[in-house]
């Protein structure tokens, strides 16, 4: 009888075990729940720090949001993903929630470059030039992406691929940020490429295009004044001439001794200076055709703006011709000179 009372208990005490172990959960589901994913880990560490921190001022919000826009500007990017992780949630903009998943992307990628035991995660094996090179090259990529030119991103990881073959931190974004596997896109010279698409623009008359090309250019190589001198040619064949002297006068800071672009630059700026004592004159003009009898004049054509009607009027009085400009009830732009015979 004992026996069988002493057998009868351990088996309570094997399914009070069971039982038990089945509520606390099998050993896999513990090991599931007691390891998570080290980003996980990370973003609930974040939590926790946050909520133990008292609640920021408004001063302290708005002095966290000038730290952190002075440290994107500068393409600080470690630091703007720190300060703005500090910010409650309620005082981020769309456009900063956007910021924050590309900074955590950046992050990402460079804890992987940190974690990875391949011998090219480094860049000693490059010269100190090249090495600086790709350096800056990447924060410019990253600066692109995070403004949302990832055309602009792509092509210039690709270019440090171009000069690194083997750069983790290009390889990495373009996969994970750009949805970009290695063998999906061409290694190549993008700042040759970038040369020649300007090039081929500007002869063809795509003024607009050669400009971007440029701009890009700039991404790739800041101090070449040429890249500079051919941006601001293209603005002037634009007719922007004041962007076309700001090109120009950056290719002066970087070459000083450029006296050709000196000269080029007075002349337009007397230009400019012309286009605006023409433009008082014709502006003139309608207050004076209001005095005129439009019967007495004759219609020599209409246009859809008023500048087009002021640069038709001032080629007939360069023929000497007479002519006004009205507005029109119908929103178009009339020039009219006096008939002959009439006063």
């Amino acid at each position: 009888m004992g026996s069988e009372i002493k057998g009868s208990f351990n088996t309570v005490l094997i399914l009070a075990w069971s039982v038990g172990f089945l509520i606390v959960g099998s050993p896999l589901l513990l090991a599931q729940t007691a390891v998570s994913s080290p980003l996980k880990q990370s973003q609930a560490a974040a939590a926790s720090s946050l909520k133990k921190e008292a609640p920021l001022t408004d001063d302290e919000i708005f002095q966290f949001q000038q730290k952190y826009k002075d440290a994107l500007a500068a393409k600080r990017f470690d630091e703007a993903l720190i300060l703005v992780r500090k910010l409650p949630d309620s005082s981020l903009s769309r456009p900063q929630r956007k910021e924050m998943t590309s900074l955590l992307l950046f992050d990402s990628v460079e804890q992987k470059v940190a974690s990875s035991s391949s011998m090219f995660a480094k860049e000693d094996e490059l010269d100190d030039a090249t090495k600086k090179m790709v350096q800056k090259l990447y924060k410019e990529a990253e600066s692109a992406f995070i403004t949302n030119q990832t055309e602009l991103s792509r092509d210039i990881l690709i270019h440090i691929l171009f000069l690194h073959r083997q750069n983790l931190r290009a390889k990495f974004l373009l996969e994970e940020g750009l949805d970009l596997k290695a063998g999906s896109y061409k290694i190549e010279n993008m700042e040759a490429k970038y040369w020649n698409k300007s090039s081929i623009s500007f002869y063809g008359g795509n003024y607009q295009q050669s400009v971007d090309c440029l701009q890009a250019l700039s991404f790739f190589d800041k101090d070449n004044p040429t890249v500079y001198e051919r941006m601001g040619s293209a603005y002037y064949m634009m007719g922007e001439k004041e962007r076309a002297i700001s090109a120009w006068n950056t290719v002066l800071f970087l070459d000083p001794g450029n006296a050709e672009i000196q000269e080029i630059i007075k002349k337009t700026q007397e230009m400019i200076a012309e286009d605006k004592e023409e433009a008082k004159r014709d502006r003139a003009k309608p207050k004076a055709a209001q005095n005129v009898n439009l019967a007495d004049t004759q219609l020599m054509g209409k246009f859809p703006k008023q500048d087009q009607a002021y640069e038709f009027a001032n080629s007939l009085r360069k023929q000497g011709v007479d002519a006004i400009v009205t507005e029109e009830d119908d929103g178009k732009w009339a020039v009219r000179t006096p008939k002959k015979g009439s006063k």
